[in-house]
């Protein structure tokens, strides 16, 4: 007769790793349990018995963040697209937002076969254009005419909880001839809907300035420091304009999502200077850019955040706290508060002399890369470093 063995207090004693927890103000070496599916609170009188624990895994010398959240990443594009699973949780990725790949012809489908069987938290944007994104040589009619609202609110009625909002892209090859209608269209849109519209605008036509003016509270202006054509959230002396700042002042929010070409290192580097830093750091990942030079992946995005002189504590907030409040999940992910959904990130923050180099020629020096290390996922072990076992107790 099998004795089963008794059930453990805690799964996981995440043991003496560098706490990173933005939500809760937390930077400091501490332990964090997990009991289940969720974030433990510790003992009263701070004192664990490793007796009441499944698995011990010393942390010293990496860090603990909550689960990261990419914001802005592509699931379906091209016909094929990304598996989450596959790409989010090697990356230490708990939760992402695909960046309105799909339109309404075929939202129903992608959620139903794409988003609902992830073990990654998924919400994801209904590009306006019904065709979506269908890849490489092809651009999207965002004629406002050919909006198929009938189909957005069947999709808002039944699929809500998957749903982070609008998307539109404009720019060159997308938008010449229509001038800002299909953004003011597209605005109404979101604002019909209580939700909000994320904005492509790489090599706009039109100056930033009017593009932001356009957008409300809520409301994301993704790839933040393009700098494709004569437009950048620079003006010509390089500071960021003023209409810029009223934007954020106003709620509109700055995604980096920096993609293959959205990111150029000298408008980065001028506007954190100037102290405008991106609310979030995302990826753009599509197809083609996962695990490649140029992109590969959130922690290596978050690395180049790192040498452009943003502090850790910022660079961990914008693929954590503030996604998860975007995404209408705060203190249930994004978070490693007591209570919240087990989700932990465990990093190495690795010395290490090498430059970055963006779309555009411009090189970055850098001292120091993120690695992943393990990734759980609602308080199970998805994925780990093989070289990360021998801390296991």
């Amino acid at each position: 007769m099998k004795i089963s063995e008794p059930v453990k207090k805690y799964n996981f004693w995440l043991k003496g790793g560098h706490v990173v927890d933005p939500s809760r103000g937390m930077d400091e070496i501490a332990d964090v349990l997990i009991t289940n599916s969720r974030i433990a609170e510790p003992p009263e009188n701070g004192q664990i018995d490793p007796a009441d624990v499944k698995e011990i895994i010393d942390c010293a010398g990496h860090y603990v963040f909550p689960g990261l959240i990419d914001h802005h990443v592509h699931f379906s594009w091209n016909t094929s697209g990304i598996a989450p699973d596959l790409y989010c949780l090697p990356s230490g990725v708990t939760a992402a937002c695909d960046a309105g790949s799909i339109g309404t012809n075929a939202f129903e489908n992608f959620v139903r076969h794409r988003l609902m069987p992830a073990a990654v938290t998924l919400k994801a944007s209904i590009n306006v254009a019904s065709g979506g994104l269908a890849g490489a040589g092809y651009m999207e009619d965002i004629s406002p005419e050919l909006y198929d609202v009938r189909a957005m609110e069947y999709l808002f009625e039944r699929y809500r909880e998957y749903i982070y909002g609008l998307k539109l892209r404009i720019g060159r090859d997308i938008s010449e001839g229509k001038g800002l209608r299909p953004l003011e269209e597209s605005v109404k849109l979101a604002r019909r809907f209580e939700t909000r519209l994320s904005l492509h605008a790489t090599c706009p036509l039109e100056p930033l300035p009017e593009i932001a003016a356009r957008m409300g509270e809520g409301d994301v202006l993704c790839h933040t420091f393009q700098a494709m054509g004569p437009y950048s959230i620079l003006d010509e002396a390089g500071r960021v304009y003023p209409e810029i700042w009223e934007a954020r002042k106003r709620g509109v929010v700055f995604d980096s999502a920096q993609g293959r070409i959205h990111c150029c290192f000298p408008v980065a580097g001028a506007a954190i200077r100037q102290g405008f830093s991106p609310d979030v750091i995302s990826t753009d990942l599509i197809t083609f850019s996962a695990y490649q030079e140029r992109l590969f992946s959130l922690p290596v995005t978050m690395s180049r955040f790192l040498a452009l002189g943003m502090p850790l504590n910022d660079v961990v907030r914008c693929c954590t706290e503030t996604p998860a409040r975007l995404m209408g999940l705060a203190g249930q992910i994004g978070t490693l508060r007591p209570g919240a959904l087990a989700d932990v990130a465990i990093m190495e923050l690795r010395p290490h002399a090498f430059e970055f180099q963006d779309s555009y020629g411009n090189r970055l020096p850098a001292s120091r890369m993120l690695l992943p290390r393990m990734t759980l996922k609602a308080g199970r072990t998805v994925w780990r470093d093989i070289a990360f076992t021998e801390m296991m107790r």
